[in-house]
């Protein structure tokens, strides 16, 4: 699938992956090197030289000591740095010279140099910019590896995952920390990468929002507590009458839309296929509820609101957080250095990815889903206690707009399915592929379905 304002073939440059996609998921690999990857390796080289390298953090020293003492997951972690530094290798001069001063650039130095970075990523807050890397520095690290045939291996492996996921949380402790507030400081607004520069206005980062711009850290105790910001009183209105129509409850980027879903799908090869059995995690008696019906998906920017509200008014049937993958894509995407590759591996990360999903009941639209998917660093799916019903428990009473939960840390994409012959979408929804480079986010609250019958 070529994306809409590429080149014919989808082919992403260093020349035209630009601020139009900005936020956007999994940065071009060739764009990530030069732009994200290359000038953090500077600056940890300076640090080293001055000897002021961030002491490692105990969740990487333990996921270090774990993998250089366990045979296989060794292996795979160097044979994915090998991998990833071949691929730099074999692009053009040109592209290496923008990686490069001398045109001889490793993706990653070496084994250590890999947890080096890692370390000091999760000792830092996001910076704001106004690329596609926004957002999401691990992604960064680790977009080239991630498509490497050991990178795949390593990252749809339950038992690294687990180890891995020790990191993300410590990250995520340091993101609701006070410490994280360095990029909103309010005696230096425009310092490199601060969320409350005059750019960050201009990218719409505080459109609506609530703040305190005269209070430190804008009124936030933390990044992570910025991240999940909350719209204004009366910012986001639901439309439409809701006897008879279903809302989007997310603030959306159109990405995909499917129709007559299968309950079972090879979601891994070339096209894009939803599989319900694997979006549900297996739970059979949702995945037949749905087959047959549609899906729409789309895309959450890292710049945008990431809390979740009830998309109708009716009835909350189940919701529960699935465990999955964080850096996994799609296994025959392979590598290419101008894939677009969220266009690819979007849909994948419905079946594969970390999600929270919630089973809703509407009076005339039938049982509609919302399934939120955080990707790569975005691994935290939190669900609002109150909005949390476990297998066998009643339904409870929903309004729509009422918040249920949001994501950490990231951007994310989400997914509404809908019974067959139950609604009709919105244009925008069933022509999403048409719609992917949007200026702006189709608002929360948005009538997405229209019932058939009442």
């Amino acid at each position: 699938m070529t994306h809409p304002k590429l080149p014919q073939g989808g082919m992403l440059t260093l020349g035209n992956a630009g601020p139009i996609q900005m936020g956007f998921w999994v940065p071009n690999r060739v764009w990530a090197t030069a732009k994200f990857l290359a000038p953090l390796r500077e600056e940890i080289a300076r640090k080293k030289k001055a000897n002021q390298l961030t002491p490692m953090h105990a969740a990487v020293l333990e996921l270090k000591d774990w993998v250089t003492h366990t045979s296989v997951y060794r292996m795979w972690v160097n044979s994915m740095i090998e991998q990833a530094n071949a691929f730099v290798a074999g692009l053009d001069g040109q592209t290496r010279k923008e990686i490069s001063a001398d045109g001889d650039a490793l993706w990653i130095e070496g084994y250590d140099s890999l947890f080096e970075i890692l370390n000091e990523i999760i000792s830092t807050s996001p910076s704001f910019n106004t690329t596609v890397m926004v957002g999401t520095p691990m992604n960064g690290l680790l977009a080239v590896s991630m498509a490497t045939e050991a990178g795949l291996a390593l990252f749809h492996d339950a038992t690294f995952n687990a180890h891995f996921r020790n990191v993300l949380n410590a990250w995520n402790a340091f993101l609701k920390s006070p410490a994280s507030l360095d990029k909103l400081d309010i005696n230096d607004p425009e310092k490199p990468g601060s969320w409350i520069s005059k750019a960050a206005w201009e990218a719409g980062v505080w459109t609506q929002m609530e703040c305190d711009p005269k209070a430190p850290g804008y009124g936030f105790d933390s990044w992570n507590a910025f991240f999940i910001r909350k719209f204004v009183p009366g910012a986001r209105p639901f439309h439409g009458d809701p006897l008879t129509t279903v809302c989007i409850g997310c603030e959306t980027t159109p990405w995909e839309y499917e129709n007559n879903l299968a309950r079972e799908a090879d979601f891994w090869i070339k096209d894009v296929n939803y599989s319900l059995l694997d979006i549900f995690g297996g739970q059979d008696k949702w995945a037949k509820l749905f087959e047959g019906g549609q899906a729409y998906q789309g895309f959450l920017s890292a710049t945008h609101y990431h809390r979740w509200n009830a998309p109708l008014t009716g009835e909350l049937v189940r919701s529960w957080v699935q465990p999955g993958t964080y850096f996994a894509q799609r296994p025959a995407q392979g590598e290419d250095q101008g894939t677009w590759e969220g266009t690819e591996s979007q849909p994948y990360l419905g079946q594969v990815a970390a999600r929270a999903i919630f089973i809703f009941k509407h009076e005339t639209c039938g049982y509609v889903a919302l399934v939120c998917i955080g990707m790569v660093e975005v691994s935290t799916c939190v669900i609002n206690p109150d909005a949390l019903v476990n297998e066998g428990q009643p339904p409870i009473a929903i309004e729509r707009g009422t918040e249920i939960g949001h994501f950490e840390f990231g951007g994310s994409t989400h997914m509404m399915i809908f019974q067959k012959d139950k609604v009709r979408l919105a244009e925008w929804a069933v022509e999403a592929v048409e719609h992917q480079n949007d200026p702006n986010p189709t608002p929360m609250g948005s009538v997405i379905a229209w019932a058939l019958h009442r």
